[in-house]
């Protein structure tokens, strides 16, 4: 790996990239203290403070603190993801846009126009929303703009749409002449701001005797276990052999049977079914504790439904004796809820992005198929069972992972911010991003050295060439 960085900046088209690269990462972070105009954002921030453990604070999470700061990146990329999750979905129940993706260069085109739209179009939606969420808090606005309600859900709609444009470009320009998925990279960059302020305040908590010094090496050791776990699960897949069946190659020749593989990966779904969990499950909570707060009656949903409540296990058996019952204190309504949505968005996620009869159809087409099962509905079959077995074992990985955070805050009453150091969708998006950078920096590497290669034997080979006319001379 060490050597992979160092080689990046030797040769020079790889050099270019990574410059490139980090070149529009500085652009994003520096849009990302634009304020949205005629917002008070100290103000804005005090009463976001407590609001940070809903919606909000995950919005946050992606975004780099942009939403915080209410700049005109607070959506982040976030609406470019929710557009391409909507046509993913599209895919499943509409026969012409399926058909559309699968007409090769020109059906991805035009499958990546339509993201752009809805990523625009959702863009101003949200945008209207955050505008009228900050026209509920009047002291959130400058006075001017109090009187002209209208005038500033306006200028606030266009600049959140127009800076999720721009990420969105700054996104497929690094995809283009950078380094790794742009779009990927720019979520990732957005959690990694956080690690410094949070490394900070784990610190400050530590000297200040609210947080035990013990705990410093826990967290430490299980950030350590929890990335290698990524690694191993992100890497990980079940291979599937795959033979050919005997093909004349030329003559009287018989082509031999080939052996190949099929890679199932463990977890096709990736961090979605997280996102997806997070934010159906934050939506009640955020909506009925406002009602809560306001003096309505419902508010007791929000608070039965939120990550801290007070209904979990532990109390529900009326235990104080601490020591291993704690873990007790993060079995509440929430984190049941979530583990019933993540495992079951992983199995839904992974039906859309893989259809097994598909794959078995492909490989009949090319004259393959798996030893012991014949070509069609038992090929399906088979490989459909297989994916059920490895989709169980991503679903666990995720779910125990992300809920990790979580146990460490409810149970030891731990930090927000050294918790999140523990585990959780941020981490797991942060290493997933930095492998794929990472393959896709070796692969090009690869690559040169393949074409040096290449020139060399071209140039060994004419040598000869020259050296043999000349001895015939």
């Amino acid at each position: 790996m060490f050597q992979t960085l160092k080689n990046m900046f030797i040769v020079p088209d790889l050099r270019k990239r990574v410059l490139f690269t980090l070149m529009i990462l500085i652009i994003f972070r520096i849009g990302s203290h634009v304020p949205v105009p005629f917002i008070n954002v100290a103000r804005l921030q005090e009463g976001l403070s407590g609001l940070m453990g809903s919606m909000f604070g995950m919005a946050d999470m992606f975004t780099g603190g942009a939403f915080s700061n209410m700049t005109v990146m607070a959506l982040g990329i976030m609406p470019y993801i929710t557009a391409s999750i909507i046509l993913q979905l599209l895919m499943v129940v509409w026969p012409r846009l399926e058909k559309i993706s699968k007409e090769g260069e020109a059906g991805r085109k035009k499958i990546t126009q339509w993201t752009r739209y809805g990523t625009v179009g959702l863009a101003f939606v949200q945008g209207f929303g955050i505008g009228m969420f900050v026209l509920s808090q009047p002291e959130w606005i400058t006075p001017f703009m109090r009187q002209q309600p209208a005038l500033f859900l306006l200028i606030t709609m266009v600049s959140i749409a127009a800076g999720t444009t721009f990420l969105m470009w700054l996104g497929e320009k690094i995809t283009e002449k950078g380094v790794g998925n742009g779009i990927s990279l720019l979520i990732a960059v957005g959690i990694m701001v956080h690690y410094v302020p949070y490394a900070r305040i784990s610190w400050m908590n530590v000297q200040m005797g609210d947080t035990r010094p013990i705990w410093l090496v826990v967290v430490g050791c299980l950030c350590l276990f929890t990335t290698a776990i990524i690694v191993l699960i992100q890497e990980g897949a079940r291979k599937i052999p795959i033979q050919h069946a005997k093909q004349a190659a030329g003559g009287r020749r018989l082509q031999m049977n080939q052996t190949n593989y099929l890679p199932l990966k463990v977890n096709t779904a990736g961090v979605m079914p997280v996102i997806f969990s997070m934010a159906i499950l934050t939506l009640p909570t955020t909506i009925f504790g406002w009602i809560g707060a306001s003096g309505g009656e419902l508010g007791f949903i929000g608070e039965f439904f939120g990550r801290q409540s007070r209904y979990n296990l532990y109390n529900a058996f009326g235990l104080d004796k601490g020591s291993i019952f704690n873990l007790l204190k993060a079995a509440n309504a929430y984190t049941f809820i979530y583990i019933i949505l993540t495992g079951g968005f992983c199995f839904f996620y992974t039906a859309i992005v893989f259809n097994p009869a598909d794959v078995a159809d492909n490989l009949r087409r090319v004259g393959a198929f798996v030893p012991g099962y014949r070509p069609g509905k038992q090929t399906a079959d088979y490989i459909d069972k297989v994916m059920t077995r490895i989709t169980t074992v991503g679903a666990i990985f995720l779910v125990s992972v992300s809920i990790l955070p979580q146990v460490m805050m409810e149970s030891f009453n731990l930090p927000f911010e050294m918790a999140e150091f523990a585990g959780g969708t941020g981490l797991i998006i942060v290493v997933a991003v930095v492998l794929d950078t990472m393959k896709q920096v070796e692969s090009r590497l690869l690559m040169r050295h393949y074409d040096g290669f290449k020139s060399r034997r071209q140039q060994g080979g004419a040598g000869a060439r020259k050296w043999a006319e000349k001895r015939m001379r």
